[in-house]
């Protein structure tokens, strides 16, 4: 199974500590955001990545190359229209992961490994996204995705949610089934990755994986929060 990150876009609510450069390789530890996110994944036991690029791609291929792709096998992937929907970027993934499943994160998401190994090894042949049933406790409530779920059918997802009972935590584990139903949204002129998971909703082909309450995830959109991410994982690996 391969993993695709998604870190195309510019990351415009950050942009004051990125001094213009895509928010994934902002300093994180010992390494990036980028290179934390390689790790968690890594340790599921997935060692091939797509990482689609876009915005200023050249600074993330040269931290790549510098790094030698962390011993990885690492495809890069141009997304030219990376200023259009998200959903666009995990389209152009599609030649590059070809017939088999595999897991989506984005590039500003940092993810528990247990979380991430729930969601690698779960037995389903359906459409999965892991889902935080613990709505009452987010950084940023009003730019999280909502989720609604109904045991384990997901049955509607969006930021706009009013009615919802999980948030997004930004993996999934996607069947080819995910581009057909990007395809036909962009039909519609909806270029986003839920328009696609929402086409999904509708033939019952998405899937909700619960994360525990020992597991954490992080999204990293503004320096609120990528401080808080940093100053709670130092308490949590120290």
């Amino acid at each position: 199974m391969k993993a695709v990150i998604i870190a195309a876009g510019i990351g415009s609510r950050i942009e004051d500590k990125t001094d213009g450069l895509p928010k994934t390789i902002l300093p994180f530890e010992d390494g990036t955001i980028l290179s934390r996110i390689i790790k968690n994944i890594s340790q599921t036991g997935i060692k091939e990545f797509v990482i689609i690029v876009g915005y200023k791609f050249e600074h993330i291929t040269n931290y790549l190359d510098e790094q030698n792709n962390f011993g990885f096998d690492i495809t890069i992937v141009e997304n030219e229209e990376w200023r259009r929907g998200n959903g666009i970027s995990v389209l152009s993934a599609e030649v590059a992961v070809g017939d088999e499943d595999f897991i989506l994160s984005m590039s500003d998401h940092i993810v528990s490994v247990n979380a991430i190994n729930r969601i690698v090894n779960f037995e389903s042949d359906k459409n999965l996204l892991l889902v935080d049933p613990n709505i009452h406790d987010n950084f940023d409530i009003d730019d999280a995705t909502k989720v609604d779920y109904n045991g384990i059918d997901i049955i509607n997802i969006g930021k706009e949610l009013e009615s919802y009972n999980g948030l997004d935590c930004g993996i999934f584990r996607l069947t080819k089934r995910f581009f057909s139903g990007m395809r036909r949204q962009l039909e519609l002129n909806k270029e986003s990755i839920s328009a696609s998971i929402n086409e999904l909703i509708k033939d019952k082909d998405m899937q909700a994986v619960l994360i525990s309450n020992d597991d954490y995830w992080f999204d990293i959109d503004t320096p609120e929060a990528y401080q808080d991410c940093i100053n709670t994982l130092r308490e949590l690996d120290s």
